[in-house]
């Protein structure tokens, strides 16, 4: 798509997020069920998943489903204890991706271009649900990913920390069933849950971001799409330095120890992004040491259907592998 084009469509995806979502709800930071959830991302290392827990099926969209309990619980809402891992197969693969997907996802079907187009590829796809979206929505919940980034930050912060441990338990599942290389593959949201995961980790193969988020609290106050959120604080008495507080262990930036190696990771973003601004990327960039950079004419979401995403992918596996 061009450039007028690219911003038509992530301008009417904001409204439409704004209008049919964020506007018809309201969360709050006080007296959430999250204030003294002691979780922390210091003991990762010790979780291991139970496999005799596991369950496999076919999804409706024709996915192999693998459903694995959750290493940490949501005790208010049992749909958000399963992670729903969905698998695209492929034939003499050269590897694995486990791609994770977008803040506020609805549908599987955003992602199955891309998804074609590495099954083509020879990787074998692994997709992973993030906490409170899709099947993992509570059922007092509007819409998919409503629990997940709100005014309720505590809710907010736990819900970053167990993606972190999903995608622990996701990458011990796929290591476990096949032992060719993964790389991890992140989108918008997903993409800040990945690189998070990496630099706690920092043995992942390889990681590919997509036009990642880079903080939760400079999301929240900066982001054109989430003035409810803010209006929700600010009805609380909280300030960018109270969210900043409550986020300092999760925001991707903070933190990183000097032993982090950041060759392989690789980015691509798009210039026409109506969701996170050009330059947001180029501070992520001067911010951390990655050198591998591929900028599309695309706006946040079609950058999902260029079919030179998908080769660069590759092309990075091969270079990290």
């Amino acid at each position: 798509m061009n450039e007028s084009s690219s911003k038509f469509v992530d301008n009417i995806a904001i409204e439409k997020i704004k209008s049919e979502k964020l506007l018809r709800v309201s969360h709050s930071p006080k007296n959430s069920h999250f204030i003294y959830d002691e979780l922390s991302l210091l003991s990762i290392n010790s979780k291991k998943v139970d496999s005799s827990k596991l369950k496999y099926s076919k999804s409706t969209n024709g996915f192999d489903l693998i459903k694995i309990p959750s290493i940490y619980k949501t005790l208010p809402y049992k749909e958000n204890n399963t992670i729903y891992l969905y698998n695209s197969p492929c034939e003499d693969s050269v590897g694995n991706i486990l791609f994770v997907h977008g803040l506020y996802d609805e549908h599987l079907l955003n992602y199955t271009f891309l998804i074609k187009m590495l099954n083509k590829l020879k990787f074998n796809v692994f997709m992973m649900t993030l906490p409170y979206h899709h099947k993992r929505k509570p059922k007092n919940s509007l819409f998919s990913g409503e629990y997940f980034l709100s005014a309720d930050v505590y809710r907010t912060k736990k819900a970053f920390i167990q993606s972190v441990y999903d995608i622990e338990a996701s990458v011990q599942f796929v290591n476990y069933t096949d032992k060719k290389p993964l790389m991890l593959v992140g989108f918008s949201m997903g993409g800040c849950v990945s690189l998070k995961y990496y630099t706690i980790k920092n043995k992942a193969n390889s990681v590919f971001l997509i036009n990642p988020v880079a903080g939760l609290s400079r999301l929240i106050w900066d982001n054109p799409m989430l003035g409810s959120i803010r209006n929700d604080l600010r009805k609380h008495g909280w300030d960018e330095k109270s969210t900043e507080v409550v986020f300092e262990e999760v925001d991707v930036l903070n933190n990183i120890s000097p032993d982090v190696d950041f060759r392989p990771v690789a980015l691509a973003y798009s210039i026409y992004d109506q969701l996170i601004e050009e330059k947001k990327y180029k501070s992520f960039v001067q911010k951390t040491d990655i050198e591998n950079i591929n900028i599309y004419h695309a706006g946040h979401l079609n950058i999902l259907r260029v079919p030179k995403l998908s080769r660069d992918i590759y092309d990075f596996f091969l270079e990290v592998n």
